[in-house]
């Protein structure tokens, strides 16, 4: 369940919000940034969660999203490729997130969805794992799932799960042509029905304009998720969206601002390409009412380390939340230098964090 708003907060309109995405600098914007703040503030608290990911399964993907190097419709992009890892290996991985102060812990994997029983078995293996080997919630991205395999997952321990609408309705067919709009909506809402905290959001800055966003924000915000992930195009060597010139930190600042007014009870985290399109301005994402963001590296490119992002986090006043099974967190507080997981992510061919 999404949290309770206090007295007094109420979710601004979709007009106001096509207004508001506008304010991208000065005076305009920083009275913005400190109206998200406030809202983030007296709904979620001075805790930020934070998430960490592995690339679990990796490559030749049949879909042809555009920002995505994994996709096998781009052979010049040349992402890692491998098969799914073993059930033991995910579960070590996410013990170690653990440690980095990661509250949540996904399962992510390339492909249209997890259809093989193999496949499948593994997972459930892996979720099994986690639950009880370690406190972190476990959440899985495993593309366009059914009703059925969500039910197994479920009962197997899975807590969330992950499937980003990645766009505007009136935008996606600039994105993907493989998949349709409503086979995504699907899957969210028989998550959703199935009982689970539903993680979904999607990629700015893939030439979108401000009012799709908007636009995009809204459906999220008619589905009721639980937690709602931004990223910003991080453009990949070999895709088609190789050379979408970055938004600027201000209209990032400004969408993250909206969300958080529109959706004032959704966790709102920032993911991808906050180094690439925020810079020395990542930790203004708080201000912009974010409460949740990524440890560790992403799936085909290196994330900050596991220091700079808790250190972020303490340098704003905010403090890390722990994860919600009632079992003892495995994080001490003392952050390694680096990235003991997901190592795969960023081979073969080692795509640094742009700065």
């Amino acid at each position: 369940m999404t949290a309770k708003l206090p007295p007094g907060i109420e979710p601004i309109s979709g007009e106001e919000a096509r207004r508001l995405i506008r304010h991208t600098e000065g005076a305009a914007l920083e009275a913005l940034l400190a109206r998200a703040a406030a809202v983030r503030a007296a709904v979620h608290g001075q805790e930020v969660a934070l998430c960490g990911i592995v690339n679990a399964k990796s490559g030749r993907c049949p879909e042809d999203c555009g920002f995505c190097s994994q996709s096998a419709h781009f052979e010049a992009a040349q992402a890692p490729e491998y098969p799914l890892l073993s059930a033991r290996e995910i579960a070590d991985q996410a013990r170690t997130a653990e440690r980095a102060g990661a509250r949540e812990f996904s399962i992510v994997t390339s492909g249209t969805r997890v259809a093989r029983e193999e496949e499948l078995a593994t997972i459930e293996a892996a979720v099994r794992l986690i639950r009880a080997e370690s406190s972190v919630e476990p959440c899985a991205s495993l593309g366009l799932m059914r009703r059925p395999a969500l039910e197994r997952l479920r009962g197997a321990g899975l807590m969330h799960y992950h499937h980003n609408l990645e766009t505007a309705r009136s935008f996606f067919d600039q994105v993907c042509t493989t998949h349709g709009y409503d086979e995504q909506l699907d899957t969210i809402r028989a998550a959703r029905d199935l009982g689970y905290r539903v993680c979904s959001g999607g990629i700015l800055g893939m030439g979108e304009t401000p009012e799709q966003r908007v636009e995009f924000a809204e459906t999220i915000r008619d589905l009721g998720v639980h937690c709602v992930p931004v990223n910003f195009l991080n453009p990949r060597p070999g895709t088609p969206m190789a050379n979408v010139k970055a938004i600027t930190p201000g209209e990032c600042l400004a969408a993250l601002a909206v969300f958080r007014l529109m959706m004032p009870a959704a966790h709102l985290f920032v993911m991808g390409g906050r180094e690439v399109n925020l810079g020395d301005l990542q930790h203004r994402i708080f201000e912009a009412g974010a409460d949740g963001t990524m440890v560790g590296n992403y799936l085909t490119s290196a994330g900050g380390t596991p220091d700079q992002v808790n250190q972020m986090v303490r340098d704003q006043g905010l403090k890390l939340r722990p994860p919600g099974t009632g079992k003892a967190w495995g994080f001490t507080g003392e952050v390694d230098r680096e990235t003991r997981w997901n190592e795969r992510a960023a081979s073969p061919r080692p795509l640094p964090v742009v700065r």
